[in-house]
């Protein structure tokens, strides 16, 4: 067999960093940038994810009001309800904290307000970049169809800063707290 000379191994290392960096690009794009997304549909209750900042709430409101869903669920913290209550009077509107408070916590929220209302069908909202890994959450915890709408985080800085969150948060969800 023969052996590589300095130049070539330099060129095999390089070519190889190459294909890694190109690799991760494009799983970052498929992943967080252009994540599988769906149209909404008529369904039992629109559900927006709690640190999904304004857009979200705004994007999950307007579905709200162009009649997707007679129930809109806000994940909220410690935020007080009445503000969207005021804001979508004629809608059935629940609040509630998960626990834990995170995304693992909302999914097993979901399940436990659907068994509870009868759900067959949620429009999930949340920016796009947390799209894959809601997927992953609720549909470890709810059987039933999630339809995923989202809202793009303001600005490129936020896009970053969510990108490089978003990969943390998938490797634990798949590694450290695998399931529902």
């Amino acid at each position: 067999m023969a052996r590589l000379s300095r130049r070539g191994r330099t060129v095999v290392v390089v070519a190889a960093v190459v294909l890694v960096v190109l690799a991760f690009a494009g799983l970052t794009l498929r992943l967080f940038v252009y994540p599988d997304l769906n149209a909404p549909e008529r369904s039992d209750a629109i559900v927006v994810l709690g640190g999904s900042g304004e857009g979200s709430r705004q994007t999950g409101m307007r579905l709200a009001r162009q009649g997707y869903a007679p129930t809109i669920v806000f994940s909220i913290g410690f935020e007080p309800c009445a503000p969207f209550e005021q804001a979508l009077p004629r809608l059935r509107v629940i609040c509630f904290q998960p626990s834990p408070n995170t995304t693992q916590g909302e999914a097993r929220a979901i399940a436990q307000l659907a068994g509870a209302n009868g759900w067959h069908r949620v429009i999930v909202v949340m920016p796009t970049t947390q799209a894959t890994r809601a997927r992953l959450r609720v549909g470890w915890c709810y059987p039933g169809q999630v339809l995923e709408v989202a809202s793009s985080p303001p600005g490129f800085g936020s896009w970053v800063r969510s990108i490089v969150y978003e990969w943390g948060a998938l490797l634990q969800a798949l590694v450290l707290t695998y399931g529902c």
